[in-house]
């Protein structure tokens, strides 16, 4: 008799969507300031159990959320949020890169990325979100370097999370575009004493920019230089540190790479000047900075004085590139300029600086007639 009687469940199940129920976080009351707080364990890098306390919450459900939010960090699941996942990924790169490196590499990501993806769920995001990302990106008018440097850094993020989170494929795969035809800005020698002789009514800018100019080395390079790097009978630079300002702190670090460490030869007029210079500083130590300037003071008083000259401005960095844009005028081969600059390989040199070399296939063609 039971057996055929059919038995009809209630609207409520039968029309009522299933859910997918948030675990709740417990959180309590701290009666004595009327706030909310949270306290958990977790499991941290290393299998250590931890507990965590945080207090001071106004609402209990933000109490909840931020414990949400730092459990995350710790969890191997793709379907945590962008947030979480970028600081597990700082957590994991800051003690592989250089202080330096990371604090720019992070400024980066903080001003262009984070905003962007922020509440995303890492498993969520697509290539088209990532196209989307890139657009945005482009229309900022950013220059090319610095924007396909930022595009690098978060690839290097999603390639974390496949290796370390679980995520099943990297989304970005299409760069934001190529340097293929970037243009390198340079000074010609002309321009250059034009700008020069604007520099001369101040002894300091007008050593630095020489230097820069005939050296090609980098600006921190220069900012790192000592007394003691400079061989007077020689006519030598050493290059053995770098200069970096960050987050208020002065730091003298090992070069870029180890192709960097280098002794450049420079022509008598340029150690004349070093001297005289030199002779103009008060009780300057072996291991004194020459240069007792910031990068960014630099680059102001470069765009002042071009302004003055009335020559295009370029970047501090370019002044690297007129230099290497000056020895292949006068026929160093990229050996030669790859020594000079510090480069890891004739390879980096002939990438940069290819268009600037005047071998064509015309000039070759002539060459072998000649043979």
């Amino acid at each position: 008799y039971m057996s055929s009687i059919k038995i009809r469940q209630p609207s409520f199940f039968s029309h009522r969507p299933r859910q997918k129920w948030r675990k709740i976080m417990p959180t309590y009351k701290d009666e004595k300031t009327n706030t909310w707080y949270c306290k958990f364990y977790y499991t941290n890098w290393q299998g250590q159990k931890k507990q965590k306390l945080k207090r001071g919450f106004a609402r209990k459900k933000d109490a909840a959320e931020w414990e949400r939010k730092y459990l995350e960090q710790f969890a191997k699941n793709p379907d945590i949020s962008f947030d979480a996942l970028y600081q597990k990924y700082k957590a994991y790169i800051t003690p592989r890169i250089r202080e330096s490196s990371s604090s720019v590499r992070f400024s980066m990501l903080d001003t262009h990325v984070l905003p962007f993806f922020k509440d995303r769920i890492v498993s969520t995001i697509t290539p088209a979100d990532i196209a989307a990302w890139q657009s945005e990106m482009l229309e900022k008018n950013l220059s090319e370097s610095y924007t396909r440097t930022i595009d690098i850094y978060l690839k290097a993020i999603f390639a974390y999370a496949v290796e370390y989170v679980g995520l099943s494929k990297n989304p970005c795969t299409k760069s934001i575009g190529s340097l293929k035809n970037r243009k390198i800005a340079f000074w010609t020698p002309e321009e250059y004493k034009q700008f020069s002789e604007a520099c001369k009514d101040n002894l300091e800018y007008f050593t630095l920019f020489e230097l820069l100019y005939y050296t090609g080395m980098r600006v921190g390079e220069a900012l790192a230089l000592t007394l003691s790097d400079i061989d007077f009978n020689e006519n030598t630079i050493s290059i053995t540190k770098t200069y970096y300002r960050i987050a208020g702190k002065d730091l003298i670090n090992p070069p870029k790479t180890a192709g960097s460490e280098r002794k450049i030869l420079i022509p008598d007029f340029l150690t004349a000047e070093l001297l005289e210079y030199v002779e103009h500083l008060y009780k300057l130590a072996p291991e004194d900075r020459l240069f007792n300037k910031r990068p960014q003071y630099v680059r102001a008083i470069l765009r002042d004085r071009a302004k003055k000259a009335g020559v295009k401005t370029i970047r501090v960095h370019d002044l690297r590139h007129s230099h290497a844009s000056m020895l292949i005028n006068i026929g160093a081969n990229p050996l030669l300029v790859a020594e000079r600059l510090g480069h890891e390989s004739p390879t980096i040199t002939l990438k940069t600086y290819s268009h600037l070399f005047p071998s064509t296939q015309t000039d070759i063609v002539s060459k072998i007639k000649k043979l």
